[in-house]
């Protein structure tokens, strides 16, 4: 049975983006010549899971949009389509979600984001893992990843790389009984 998984950047100082959902601080840590374990990590990916200010950021930059992937989108709002990606627009509770995922398939499930869909998603105890990239930068104002967590959490760590970069990658697993 696949796993709920996360896997996101954040800077030193814990935010995903600059206030306007800018995210070009990354530009210099991206090339050809690292992808930062990101195309073995999709390689048991079916299932993505993204909040509606994610997937309007990822229409703005088509080069971001999950192809291979059946989307999920949580939103109560009427969102614009692509022709060609499968797309699925929920409003119901996370763990129905993450029910009817699995029921439909054996492949991971990756929460792509925002900080709030990730914090509900670790807050309700639906998270396995977490790969978690610290970038060398020091934004000091943004949206930061955890910010709707309403609760401490417990982490286990499984494995940290360094990259040449300069990123690290710290990969945990969440001890998800605590929360059930």
């Amino acid at each position: 049975m696949g796993k709920v998984l996360v896997y996101i950047a954040s800077s030193l100082d814990g935010f995903i983006a600059r206030r306007d959902d800018d995210i070009s601080w990354l530009d210099k840590f991206s090339g050809d010549s690292v992808d930062y374990g990101y195309t073995e990590f999709m390689k048991n990916v079916g299932n993505a899971i993204m909040g509606a200010r994610t997937y309007e950021q990822s229409l703005l930059h088509p080069e971001r949009l999950l192809t291979s992937v059946k989307n999920y989108i949580i939103t109560r709002r009427v969102l614009k389509t692509i022709p060609g990606i499968d797309t699925v627009f929920w409003h119901d509770s996370l763990s129905d979600l993450v029910a009817t995922i699995k029921k439909e398939s054996d492949l991971d499930i990756f929460i792509v984001g925002g900080g709030q869909i990730i914090s509900r998603f670790i807050d309700e105890g639906l998270v396995d893992e977490v790969r978690q990239f610290i970038v060398p930068v020091i934004l000091h104002d943004g949206i930061p990843l955890y910010s709707q967590l309403t609760r401490e959490i417990s982490l286990d760590l499984i494995d940290t790389v360094k990259y040449q970069t300069g990123i690290v990658e710290l990969r945990y697993s969440l001890n998800n009984e605590q929360h059930q």
